[in-house]
């Protein structure tokens, strides 16, 4: 299932008339933001965490010492099957009212871009947008994100920023001016006390509003510096490194071929009419990076994960630090 939605999920999109999955389960609302009201239909399923059992050989039960798993109560569905005894499970909802009563209410410029469940409600996440800007000669405007996500059997609590290039849907991690101050990403283990938590880290991330400048002068920075061929070579080769040993020649064969295969992919994207057709200079290093970001989201291959993980892993995971290793790279 690539898109990661099934039939008891929910959720509502703003800012659009319809989504890539073209799922029912997602509302469009394309001229206003998702209200609070909205969020907390979407979070407001029950969440109960059960003692497992095991089944004897006369047919009755007996607790597994420690062992406990996570349910979806009004539909009786296994989320998570086995979490520890500190596990903490917490209704959805309780965290939207605490960003709506704690964030939005001292932000009014915050509204809900998104909001919805993933896999029958094993993972929630809440979309804020924090503000819209525009690139230098990038006719697609880049949406500022501010994210929590509640990825039940997938690891902790998540907190984070992130940009939206809306053209063709590519994330990039918000970097220096969330990073400098509080590493922007954040994870929370589900205990007692991690809502409070995750609610203090918003309310610092949402203070950087200013410090945002930083970052669109750095994309702003990039736009004015020509990627020509040779510094495109130089980069593609950091990029896609090849293990070489002591006399210079390629260690696997395969692994040069994967190499090579990922530089035309992304040569492909930095080429493509598309690209030309949304930057009026395709060809600097800020168009290399976009290149580089709509490669990560939507070329770069993973074994086995679905349309969902993969946006996921964009915002918070792997392919987001590579993001943000390549935007160093340019940088420097």
């Amino acid at each position: 299932m690539a898109h990661g939605i099934e039939d008891i999920d929910s959720g509502f999109v703003s800012g659009v008339k319809s989504t890539w999955h073209k799922m029912k389960q997602y509302v469009c609302i394309p001229d206003r933001p998702i209200t609070i009201m909205e969020a907390l239909e979407v979070a407001s399923y029950p969440l109960e965490k059960r003692e497992s059992l095991r089944v004897l050989a006369d047919g009755s039960t007996e607790p597994i010492n420690g062992s406990f798993h996570i349910v979806r109560a009004d539909h009786d569905k296994v989320l998570v099957p086995m979490v520890g005894s500190r596990f903490v499970v917490a209704d959805n909802s309780r965290l939207v009212n605490m960003i709506n009563e704690n964030l939005m209410a001292v932000y009014p410029d915050l509204t809900i871009e998104s909001v919805g469940t993933l896999f029958g409600g094993a993972t929630f996440f809440l979309n804020l947008k924090v503000k819209e800007f525009a690139v230098k000669g990038d006719k697609s405007p880049t949406s500022t994100n501010l994210m929590y996500a509640n990825p039940l059997g997938k690891g902790s609590y998540i907190a984070c920023a992130h940009n939206t290039r809306i053209v063709c849907n590519n994330t990039e991690k918000v970097s220096e001016a969330q990073g400098t101050a509080n590493k922007s990403l954040a994870k929370f283990r589900h205990t007692a006390s991690a809502n409070q938590k995750i609610n203090d880290h918003l309310i610092d991330m949402a203070e950087l509003h200013l410090g945002l400048e930083r970052h669109e002068f750095a994309l702003e920075f990039l736009s004015g510096i020509d990627m020509t061929r040779t510094r495109l070579e130089q980069t593609l080769d950091a990029i896609f490194p090849v293990a070489l040993d002591d006399k210079g020649i390629v260690r696997s064969q395969r692994a040069e071929t994967i190499a090579e295969n990922n530089k035309v992919s992304l040569l492909n994207i930095f080429d493509g009419a598309e690209h030309k057709e949304t930057l009026d200079n395709p060809h600097t290093l800020y168009g290399f990076y976009q290149s580089y970001t709509d490669w990560a989201d939507h070329e770069k291959s993973s074994r086995g994960s679905d349309m969902a993980a993969t946006t996921m892993d964009g915002i918070i995971g792997a392919r987001s630090a590579s993001k943000q290793k390549v935007l160093d790279m340019l940088l420097a």
